[in-house]
């Protein structure tokens, strides 16, 4: 008789005969081909446990309908008090064992692959999961995180099962069918886990000695099939996860897989072009898992076959970003020598150049990917997106991250990146190469990756600059030599819009790091000293003299009033952000400098204004968008300067039209935030993620708002299309 107490493991039965589905019967089931070993039977489903079934729990003494002609009698011998699982459709009864019984169920399987392997050989994959699944329920809580078992427990026997089972079958090939076996990832990762678990403290066969053997093998062959090899990869990267989780970096594996894997790795390469590119995934996997095998410091050429798999997984796989930045960080980190520390960093780097100059197409993820890389090593981040999604918590915290030397070699290539941000085409290249990206992403990922870009020179032109401002002077030489109003043609006028479309996206950049980053972030990012407000003022003054003559040239000059008011809010929002607090020296001079901006940008925009009542409507419409700009981003400059600035909409009209009328009323009434600095909750925020306050979300919604509006304008600048955004 069965008593509550004894039932301390609980696994559902299958449905009987007359019941419907009976498939993955396993564990003591063996019986009935081995000729009923055991006088009593219990049949197992693979994959259910008790939390799947769909199952009411009854009395024995409750009413019950009659038992299917197939259950057997002795299923039906239990004590009036003993509880009883019965399945909601077919009221068969679902048993529960208890430990002692399991235990001299896993004992009959061993006696029985023992004896008869043959007759056991078709029922080891599912014996094996079955015993695995045992091994991983524990009794306690306690032993959850322990290692220490109780003697004579289930979770012992089943253990001891594994071992002698794969050390009586391992001459027979037993792990290359384990690894060639397509198993669900639920089961996968349990079943392997156990496997390294058991095999801990086994002399005779050590977690090493199943990759070993499996290699050992496959490196005998000329070719690899390629039928199943997504299978192998992803099994054998899953069981050297779960002895890496056993022992801190894999050191449970021997260093001497490392040569074996080499072998290996470069037949993986040759087979890797014949193969499905979505069927490559488990490859990255694969590759963290042999760079943390110790002892590879000593095998530096097995980063020949690594680095060129991980070259083919960019072009033509969506990885992860995990495994991407994994790599890179245990490859600086293992090697010595510069040339070999580096190589990893330096082939992201080489493909994401090669990628911006357009030279090859990646999927779009991947570009994605690589710029999270570099503007993360160098301190910032892109942070969620709508290409990518959400990344996880510990990849946004940009203070808390491994070094990966991307952003180290990524500063041979800056004048790539600016290039890349100069060019008005580059958003309809991005677009046209797009390969998996579909809907909205295909237009706002050019935007993306330029912001990414932008925010990366601004870093490196931030820790460039010094006192001296050595590296603005370097990269954009232009700044301090701005063209006059005087002497201009078409030629002068393309040019200073260009150049105020790269200020604009690097003043981007920095405002997202300042946003991002947070108050806590290590570094102010400041590329542009504020000594160049007058030099900027000068290239806006250039558009708005030259705006009326130009603007009918092509889509490209009418669009440079659109970028002029932007680089105004953005330049406005940048000295504001870098200021300090009210009252400081630093705030005092802020704001005297960006009254120097504007009463020499304002002059200009009146005279546009006064030019012609078609001009004066178009720069009023930009004109209530710089304000509504400054009052979402609570700026102090919109409170000082409106009086002076809402005259200007008056030029051509007594009474505003109505929209126009309203937009105003609302930048004249709106009150000022209670609190700006208050942080907004996140319950996914951990303590080492900084939270963004009212005032950073605000502005860095406004950003990703403006972000997309000059994504859109350089496209259709691009492609000559007629159109127009304010």
């Amino acid at each position: 008789m069965y008593r509550p107490s004894d039932v301390c493991l609980g696994k559902g039965l299958g449905r009987g005969r007359g019941g419907g589905n009976s498939k993955g019967v396993s564990t003591t089931e063996s019986e009935e081909e081995a000729g009923q070993l055991g006088k009593d039977s219990y049949r197992w489903t693979e994959g259910n446990d008790l939390s799947s079934l769909r199952s009411g729990l009854t009395n024995s003494n409750s009413q019950n309908p009659p038992p299917p002609s197939s259950t057997k009698q002795s299923s039906l011998r239990v004590g009036e008090d003993c509880m009883l699982y019965r399945c909601m459709e077919c009221g068969e009864v679902l048993e529960q064992f208890s430990n002692d019984d399991l235990g001299m169920c896993i004992i009959i399987l061993s006696t029985f692959v023992y004896r008869q392997p043959i007759l056991a050989a078709p029922l080891l994959p599912r014996m094996l999961k079955t015993v695995a699944r045992v091994c991983g329920s524990e009794v306690f809580s306690w032993q959850y995180e322990s290692s220490i078992h109780l003697p004579g427990s289930a979770t012992s026997i089943g253990r001891q099962f594994l071992r002698c089972v794969l050390h009586q079958l391992a001459p027979n090939q037993i792990f290359n069918q384990i690894f060639n076996t397509h198993i669900e990832d639920h089961q996968r990762v349990q079943l392997f886990k156990t496997l390294a678990q058991a095999l801990t403290d086994f002399n005779e066969l050590n977690p090493s000695a199943p990759i070993h053997l499996l290699l050992e093998n496959l490196n005998s062959r000329k070719v690899l099939p390629t039928n199943n090899l997504t299978h192998l990869l992803g099994n054998v990267a899953t069981y050297m996860e779960c002895v890496g989780g056993e022992a801190s970096l894999g050191s449970m594996l021997s260093p001497a897989l490392v040569p074996l894997f080499d072998t290996f790795l470069r037949k993986v390469l040759l087979c890797a072009p014949a193969l499905d590119p979505a069927s490559l995934r488990p490859i990255m996997r694969l590759l963290v898992a042999v760079m943390r095998i110790p002892g590879i410091a000593a095998h530096k050429n097995i980063l020949d076959p690594v680095s060129k798999l991980l070259s083919h997984s960019i072009q033509n796989t969506p990885m992860e970003y995990q495994h991407l930045s994994d790599l890179c960080h245990l490859c600086t980190r293992i090697f010595s020598r510069e040339r070999d520390k580096l190589l990893l960093p330096r082939l992201v780097v080489y493909e994401l150049v090669q990628a911006l100059k357009f030279k090859t197409s990646i999927p779009d993820t991947n570009l994605v990917l690589l710029v999270q890389l570099v503007v993360q090593d160098s301190g910032g981040t892109l942070g969620s997106n709508t290409v990518v999604g959400d990344l996880p918590r510990d990849l946004q915290d940009i203070h808390h991250l491994h070094n990966t030397c991307a952003a180290e070699c990524m500063r041979s290539h800056l004048h790539d990146a600016l290039e890349f941000i100069a060019d008005v085409h580059t958003l309809t290249k991005v677009k046209s190469n797009c390969r998996t990206s579909v809907g909205l992403n295909e237009d706002t990922m050019g935007g993306l990756v330029k912001a990414g870009i932008s925010q990366y020179l601004a870093l490196e032109i931030t820790r460039g600059n010094s006192r001296d401002n050595r590296a603005i002077t370097k990269y954009l030489p232009w700044l301090n030599n701005p063209p006059t109003t005087v002497t201009q043609g078409p030629r002068e006028f393309i040019d200073c819009v260009s150049h105020i479309r790269l200020l604009s996206w690097l003043l981007l950049g920095a405002l997202t790091h300042t946003c991002l980053g947070g108050t806590s972030s290590s570094m102010a990012c400041q590329p542009v000293p504020p000594e160049a407000s007058c030099h900027i003022a000068d290239h806006i003054q250039v558009i708005l003299a030259g705006f009326a003559e130009q603007s009918k040239a092509s889509v490209l000059h009418m669009s440079s009033l659109f970028h002029a008011f932007i680089l105004c809010q953005l330049w406005t929002v940048y000295l504001e952000q870098s200021a300090g607090s009210p009252g400081s020296e630093s705030f005092t001079s802020c704001l005297a400098i960006l009254t120097d901006f504007w009463a020499k940008v304002t002059p200009g925009i009146l005279q546009l204004v006064s030019h012609s009542k078609v001009l004066g409507e178009m720069v009023n419409l930009h004109f209530m968008s710089l304000m509504e700009a400054l009052h979402e981003c609570h700026s102090t400059v919109l409170a000082r300067l409106l009086p002076l600035w809402a005259p200007v909409l008056y030029t051509h009209h007594i009474k505003l039209p109505g929209q126009l009328a309203v937009r105003l009323q609302a930048c004249q009434n709106a009150a000022p935030p209670s609190d700006p600095t208050h942080p907004i909750p996140n319950p996914s925020t951990t303590a080492t993620t900084p939270t963004l306050s009212s005032h950073s979300s605000s502005l860095l919604r406004w950003l990703h708002r403006l972000q997309f509006k000059m994504g859109q304008i350089e496209l259709q600048s691009s492609a000559a299309t007629q159109f127009y955004s304010v």
